[in-house]
């Protein structure tokens, strides 16, 4: 048994039950600090997830977090000094990767959506209470509306899904006010036809040579994220710092958040490869990609130094790469 070491004081009770105590006091964490938390960031998700999803959910967590307790309570090398933090990660986590299993195509669309609106001057990302909010850049912070109706004010524009700040830019002018970012997403889905395969696999629209080119695309890119990857974890740490917390692709997409759509990594593979705890990550994820000023920060460096590191790193993985 472990003692309470670095671990957050709510669960010194656990660490510290005998035997006959412990289901006790497992039980009490789960009923007051787990499953409450849970609710709060499901319930942010009910337009995507119906009650039977968000059951499953909460199950994977349940799950999650049983086994973390069991080896927090057995060594002292699993500690956790933020419960509520690790608990929100779990879920967020398991969230994503439950619609990035079944919503493929939605959670690309919605980090690029994320990227511009965090890029373009016109645009504007924070958060909320409801959970991520967006609108033009003169609304920061205002409150946010799940309604993104756009009714009949349907432009040429904002169809452009080839100009996606632009398309952006139109479409919240149209609705007029600010909105909850998956309501957002929802609309430029149906704006640019992004559909995704039913759970059962089949295809909604496209033919089976489209099918086999997509599917053969993705194969290649997948391949080419993988190597990217291993070069990556081959560089200097603050290298790898520099390159990741300001990683972004040609197409406006936040790559460290590719890498982890698409299972290259896990979260907590990039946690380490940034230096950070996965806590620490979590904290910062919805800020990504970090300008260089917050970078240098970060590294006790200079804004040039942040920028000459990046500079080194990807000229060392375009060697290794091929252009």
């Amino acid at each position: 048994m472990s003692s309470p070491g670095h671990n957050d004081p709510v669960l010194v009770p656990l660490i510290r039950a005998d035997d006959q105590r412990y289901p006790e006091e497992v039980e009490h964490l789960l009923a007051v600090h787990v499953r409450p938390l849970l609710a709060r960031v499901l319930g942010r998700y009910t337009a995507v997830l119906s009650e039977a999803d968000a059951e499953d959910v909460a199950a994977t967590v349940d799950l999650r977090v049983l086994e973390k307790l069991r080896r927090v309570r057995e060594g002292p090398g699993d500690a956790i000094e933020d419960f509520a933090s690790y608990v929100a990660m779990m879920a967020y986590n398991a969230v994503n990767d439950f619609l990035r299993a079944r919503y493929p195509r939605r959670a690309r669309l919605k980090t690029r959506t994320r990227y511009v609106l965090a890029h373009d001057p016109r645009l504007a990302l924070w958060t909320t209470p409801a959970g991520p909010a967006c609108g033009l850049a003169a609304w920061k912070e205002s409150p946010a509306s799940h309604d993104a109706s756009l009714g009949e004010r349907v432009s040429g524009v904002m169809r452009d899904a080839d100009r996606p700040a632009d398309a952006i830019a139109a479409v919240l002018r149209a609705i007029g006010r600010p909105v909850l970012l998956d309501a957002l997403v929802d609309v430029l889905a149906d704006l640019w036809q992004i559909v995704d395969a039913p759970p059962g696999g089949l295809a909604l629209v496209e033919p089976a040579q489209s099918a086999q080119r997509d599917a053969g695309e993705e194969l290649e890119s997948r391949q080419y994220l993988r190597a990217l990857w291993s070069e990556i974890r081959e560089l200097r740490p603050m290298q790898r710092q520099a390159l990741l917390l300001n990683l972004r692709d040609q197409q406006t997409v936040d790559a460290i958040q590719l890498l982890l759509v698409t299972g290259t990594a896990t979260f907590d593979e990039l946690a380490s490869a940034v230096e950070m705890t996965p806590e620490e990550l979590a904290e910062l994820w919805n800020e990504l990609p970090l300008d260089d000023l917050r970078i240098a920060a970060r590294l006790q460096v200079t804004r040039q130094q942040v920028i000459n590191l990046r500079k080194s790193a990807r000229a060392r993985l375009g060697r290794r790469m091929g252009r």
